[in-house]
């Protein structure tokens, strides 16, 4: 079959047009889908840049907070013994024992395994009297006798929770001691407990078992409290 010059060129036109629409299929579309992909990695990686700066941004005093909540937290440790082996609990013990006003003998002591307690906060309660005056105040100062009230057990439940909270777990050994001394000696060694070297230490209970004018006996459990010394990170 001939075909005229009108139907070739339909033809050609028909045959250039199929040659467009599958290269558009074969290569740009997929160009441009990833092209488009490639914009929304990139968008998504300017956002998760923008939050890694922020990031350092925050971090940048980091090394300085850590040295000034190691250094708070040394000087919360102070006030405790360190962590030891049990045979130097006991030799620290004999140490107070000996000091010239004390001069205590143990005949016997036994310190436990190294365990843990609970330590909490000490609730301080006023015996304080409030006058007429002072309730004026108090009434002048809330909105009303409901608002105060409700304020006064909103205290009470945050004292609580802070108090829940608090509540800290630590080491300690528990030395059981039968001992002779002298009662000025023994009223010392409690005495020296009090002292800012020896806060951790405490006596848990004492008997008394025989008093004469020189002399004293009986038995005492101490409490030695001691916390695990942090490492020190400007070291590292």
């Amino acid at each position: 079959m001939k075909l005229n010059y009108r139907d070739k060129m339909i033809l050609i036109v028909v045959f250039v047009l199929l040659i467009i629409v599958a290269g558009f299929m074969l290569f740009i579309k997929p160009a441009i889908d990833e092209c488009s992909q490639a914009s929304s990695d990139l968008e998504s990686a300017k956002v998760q840049l923008s939050e890694l700066e922020d990031q350092v941004d925050k971090d940048k005093n980091l090394a300085a907070e850590i040295q000034t909540l190691y250094t708070s937290t040394s000087q919360v440790a102070a006030n405790f013994y360190d962590y030891q082996v049990a045979y130097k609990a006991t030799d620290k013990v004999r140490e107070l024992f000996n000091v010239d006003d004390v001069k205590i003998k143990n005949s016997n002591m036994t310190i436990s395994s190294y365990g843990s307690t609970v330590l909490s906060p000490f609730a301080y309660e006023s015996t304080a009297t409030a006058t007429d005056f002072d309730t004026k105040v108090d009434e002048y100062n809330n909105a009303s006798t409901t608002d105060s009230s409700a304020a006064d057990a909103n205290t009470d439940e945050n004292a609580a929770d802070t108090n829940e909270t608090a509540a800290q777990t630590i080491g300690y050994y528990s030395l059981n001691i039968q001992f002779k001394s002298s009662l000025s000696g023994f009223k010392n060694f409690a005495d020296n407990l009090t002292t800012n070297n020896e806060k951790s230490m405490v006596i848990e209970n004492v008997s008394i078992e025989n008093v004469n004018e020189s002399e004293i006996s009986g038995s005492m459990t101490l409490n030695m409290y001691v916390l695990k010394k942090l490492a020190d990170p400007s070291a590292s």
